[in-house]
């Protein structure tokens, strides 16, 4: 077996460029299911850490609009009022009622903790939108002016391009006013929803699928603590947030809700829905389930690359060592001597690139955490994983090549 090593071994020394191509393969393989799973386990931690600021017993109410509320303008209307709240904390099963502003989400956001949403009103047509004040805010116009600090309590807005494209068309929005919470602002600047600021580069950049913070709108920091909620200015509630006493079921008390919102609203064109601990855990390991799938797939797809890169490389080396093969045959070697050292060569090298494609695997993803939105995860599973089905793929597709040289005829070699 020494023997074998030592000629195998001797036999990639002497081809350094094929080794070499064969590394690359191998490297460019690891690298992706490395970077790849590294980001699904980043992913995979946020929506989980989102799914525990949930509290145990707690569902949210909240109303979800129909097609004809949009047509007859019914959704200016608000689904919960303060004495809808006061007659809900009666009901049986109910600990505790919290009210927000906000609207809700069926899944985890990766968006920044500072957007808000509301409703936007220009005439007849009716819009949303998230907003940021303007001391977070770095943004580029693309009309208008931005905001400056002499706007500090004043109402009025930069809006971004993807609002102004839905509610105004072809219409120029500057010095128009939007009605936003039941108060007018000014449109003085349109901002491009398409491009957001770099902090690394320090500069602004072409928005890309894995840029997960939210195209929003800017308003001076009063406005937006009005639009938040900070500073209360009208009673629009649009959810509550309730705690289910220990001893009740969480679905039978949220049904008793929504059948109290009902009654309440009777003419409202909708419907109260509910949303708890359990729907965006389901949400949740879905999203977690769909990104281990994808990198099962990129993991198979980089391993099979490798793997025909290896057999192609690992082929040549057989047709051009055929005469050596059926010299070693004719002096009495063995088939299963010939099968060990291919395949020896095989693992050596889908070994020694493994670690080299675990080790650069590793320095990009830690290289990419200074610019992507969210920190890569990489794990120690990870690098094994990957590791073990490397070696694995060099087995297996190393063993055809090398079982056609253990089958080589020595004497129609020699004497061919």
């Amino acid at each position: 077996m020494i023997t074998l090593i030592k000629n195998s071994l001797a036999n990639l020394k002497g081809h350094k460029l094929r080794l070499a191509i064969a590394f690359i393969w191998i490297i460019i393989g690891i690298t992706s299911v490395v970077f790849v799973s590294s980001m699904g386990n980043a992913m995979s931690a946020v929506f989980k850490q989102s799914f525990k600021t949930i509290a145990p017993r707690a569902a949210i109410i909240y109303f979800e609009p129909s097609d004809d509320a949009f047509k007859t303008n019914q959704i200016l209307f608000d689904p919960f009022s303060s004495s809808d709240v006061q007659i809900l904390k009666t009901l049986d099963g109910v600990e505790k009622i919290e009210t927000s502003d906000k609207y809700v989400s069926s899944t985890p956001t990766l968006g920044s903790s500072n957007d808000v949403y509301s409703d936007i009103t220009y005439f007849d047509k009716i819009g949303s939108g998230a907003f940021v004040p303007s001391t977070d805010a770095k943004y580029k116009v693309t009309k208008g002016r931005s905001l400056t600090p002499a706007d500090d309590g004043k109402r009025v807005i930069v809006l971004e391009s993807n609002v102004v494209k839905d509610m105004f068309e072809d219409e120029n929005p500057i010095g128009k006013g939007v009605t936003i919470k039941g108060l007018t602002y000014e449109v003085v600047g349109v901002l491009d929803s398409d491009t957001v600021y770099d902090p690394v580069e320090k500069g602004f950049k072409k928005r890309t699928p894995f840029d997960t913070s939210v195209p929003s709108s800017v308003v001076p920091e009063v406005s937006y603590n009005i639009i938040s909620g900070k500073i209360a200015n009208n009673s629009s509630i649009n959810q509550v947030i309730v705690t289910v006493a220990e001893g009740f079921e969480i679905s039978n008390v949220s049904d008793s809700i929504i059948s109290e919102l009902t009654s309440l609203h009777p003419n409202i064109m909708g419907e109260y829905k509910v949303q708890d601990r359990s729907s965006i855990q389901k949400s949740t390991e879905e999203m977690t389930k769909g990104i281990d799938k994808t990198v099962r797939l990129i993991t198979i797809i980089a391993m099979v690359v490798g793997g025909v890169g290896i057999m192609n490389i690992m082929y040549v080396s057989v047709m051009e060592r055929s005469k050596e093969i059926g010299i070693r045959r004719a002096l009495g070697a063995k088939p299963r001597s010939i099968l060990f050292q291919f395949l020896i060569e095989s693992v050596f090298i889908t070994t020694c690139g493994g670690v080299l494609g675990v080790i650069v695997g590793y320095a990009v993803t830690i290289y990419s955490k200074n610019f992507l939105p969210f920190k890569p995860i990489p794990s120690i599973n990870t690098f094994l994983y990957s590791f073990i089905a490397i070696v694995l793929t060099g087995i297996i597709f190393g063993l055809v090549p090398a079982l056609k040289a253990s089958k080589v005829d020595p004497v129609k070699i020699i004497y061919k």
